[in-house]
């Protein structure tokens, strides 16, 4: 069994405050599954360019326990399914691991907390992560917030759970979130769902999802096509995330086979992984979709931003920051009316908003687009414009800096 290892405070570069801010950073990830997805290296821009000089960056339920260090301002912390005790691998174990297993945690996010003099925790749900932001800011009055980057209720249904969240999550939620000193969602329409959860208006604040527009701007881009073996006569669409219930991957091989049946000048790309994956194969085999659909796994952040660049059309029927890259590449989108998408996706100007999954308009949306490949850029451009305005990663983190000022002043005043 590993155990986690702290690093000790090296006194250097002071913030506005006359010492330098440490963050723990509470997260439901896994750094093996952030590598896979090529999104591992987000995790190093929770340090605010600076703003923080320690961020340990927690996981509470990973694959493995370990403890890395990803540079000098940021640490891995991350608990296995057997921790901590690895030794015992029978039912009884596991058993015996559930039970206990919150109560390390916490006790080792206490002893994190006392020897790295942390000022700050930030969960990003309100459940488990919300549950030991709670417990150890009340144990060693240090402020805590919480940011939701999802409608979970609504993706629990998607993935197939039809009473949503379950039961114990909504009880968390329900303890967390009236507690926390700041509650961030990533976009308005989460914000309203927060005041029905009993979140006080006046500790809401919205964090939009940042990106770096350079990364959009750059001269030197991959031929897709030619990587992929992909025809050059063919229009090329795109979907970029998990192949997951929850983002209609299903309502996307409809889509190929309706458009199939009246034209073959496109192949729709399904960049990422997910469980859902094998079935979906077998449905390309079954409907005879294999010259039209085309499933490369994850790629590398650059070859992503290339596909999306490189594609007609951005197909994000159901989107976080995936909407945002696909709007800074230049795409015009095509997503369901549903959670925030009309922010992004103007109807008309940006993209194409369709009734959520109604597989007519749907198919009548994308077969627009593919005759009309000038109106498409137009729209694209313009969807670039506005994701660069509302998501340039110095605007947000600006806002991130402020909102973490303001969480700080709770400890002060207390």
């Amino acid at each position: 069994m590993l155990t986690p290892t702290f690093i000790s405070k090296k006194e250097h570069m002071f913030n506005s405050y006359g010492k330098e801010l440490s963050l723990i950073f509470i997260t439901p990830g896994d750094y093996v599954s952030l590598i896979a997805k090529g999104v591992a290296p987000m995790i190093l821009e929770r340090d605010e360019g600076g703003f923080f000089k320690k961020v340990f960056n927690v996981h509470p339920y990973a694959s493995q326990t370990q403890s890395l260090n990803l540079n000098e301002t940021h640490r891995l912390i991350e608990f296995g399914r057997d921790y901590p005790f690895s030794f015992l691998n029978s039912n009884l174990g596991k058993k015996v691991n559930y039970l206990f297993k919150p109560l390390w945690i916490v006790n080792a996010l206490i002893f994190l907390v006392k020897t790295e003099h942390i000022d700050m925790i930030r969960a990003t749900d309100p459940f488990w992560c919300g549950f030991y932001a709670w417990v150890v800011s009340k144990l060693t009055h240090i402020p805590y917030c919480i940011s939701i980057h999802a409608d979970y209720n609504k993706r629990y249904r998607l993935a197939g759970r039809k009473g949503g969240i379950p039961l114990l999550f909504k009880i968390l939620e329900k303890f967390v979130l009236p507690r926390a000193q700041l509650v961030m969602p990533i976009r308005e329409s989460l914000g309203q769902k927060l005041l029905d959860k009993g979140v006080n208006r006046e500790r809401i604040r919205v964090i939009p999802h940042g990106i770096s527009t350079h990364d959009f701007m750059r001269g030197d881009v991959e031929n897709i096509k030619e990587s992929f073996g992909i025809p050059s006569d063919k229009k090329l669409l795109s979907f970029v995330g998990r192949l997951a219930k929850d983002n209609y991957v299903y309502d996307l091989i409809e889509l190929a086979r309706r458009l199939s049946e009246t034209r073959s000048d496109f192949v729709i790309l399904l960049v990422g992984d997910g469980l859902e994956r094998g079935r979906l194969e077998e449905l390309i085999q079954k409907y005879h979709l294999s010259s039209f659909v085309m499933f490369p796994g994850f790629q590398p952040k650059e070859r992503v931003i290339s596909i999306r660049r490189q594609s007609l059309i951005a197909l994000s029927l159901m989107g976080g920051f995936s909407l945002i890259e696909a709007c800074a590449a230049g795409c015009p989108i095509i997503s369901y009316d549903v959670e925030w998408h009309y922010e992004l996706v103007e109807n008309g100007r940006t993209g194409f908003l369709v009734k959520e999954n109604n597989l007519e308009a749907l198919t009548h949306a994308v077969s627009y687009l593919l005759d009309h490949p000038a109106e498409a850029e137009e729209m694209g451009v313009r969807a670039q414009k506005l994701a660069f305005s509302r998501h340039d990663i110095s605007k947000t983190s600006e806002m991130k800096k402020n909102y973490y000022r303001e969480l700080l002043q709770y400890r002060v005043s207390s």
